[in-house]
């Protein structure tokens, strides 16, 4: 009978507990997948959001100077992984791309480290896993 009578406190507890982990995690793939578009169009305005402030107005002058060396064609995101705390999220994704002065077409893949600070998700790394490096946005 005692096991009956807590079974519903311990299922309210983990509950409670899973809660703000799924709130966190319901905010990342939008973050990831809104960062990313408005990258592709090079534009700062939004995509600085998901950037840590301290860096953005870096962020944005390095989006400038790439969106007058290179073109991305395509931004496709293979899988999205948060850790088991949804504290940290990796984020690996195939970038394809040209050189404005060259025809040729570029296959990146790109892994990126994401945190989450006070409920918002923030792009803080990158690293080129396979290909060549996407100047000014992902380099080795």
């Amino acid at each position: 009978m005692t096991r009956i009578a807590l079974l519903p406190a311990a299922m309210a507890l983990l509950l409670s507990c899973a809660s703000p982990r799924r709130e966190t995690l319901a905010t990342l793939e939008p973050s990831v997948l809104q960062f990313y578009e408005q990258l592709r169009w090079f534009n700062g305005e939004i995509s600085k959001n998901y950037v840590p402030p301290a860096f953005r107005a870096a962020f944005v002058d390095q989006l400038d100077a790439a969106s007058r060396k290179i073109s991305l064609s395509s931004i496709e995101i293979i899988r999205i992984t948060p850790d088991a705390k949804a504290k940290t999220a990796v984020v690996r994704m195939r970038v394809a791309w040209t050189a404005k002065d060259e025809d040729i077409l570029h296959d990146t893949l790109v892994e990126t480290a994401w945190e989450n600070v006070n409920g918002n998700w923030y792009h803080t790394k990158a690293r080129v896993v396979d290909g060549p490096p996407v100047p000014l946005l992902f380099e080795k």
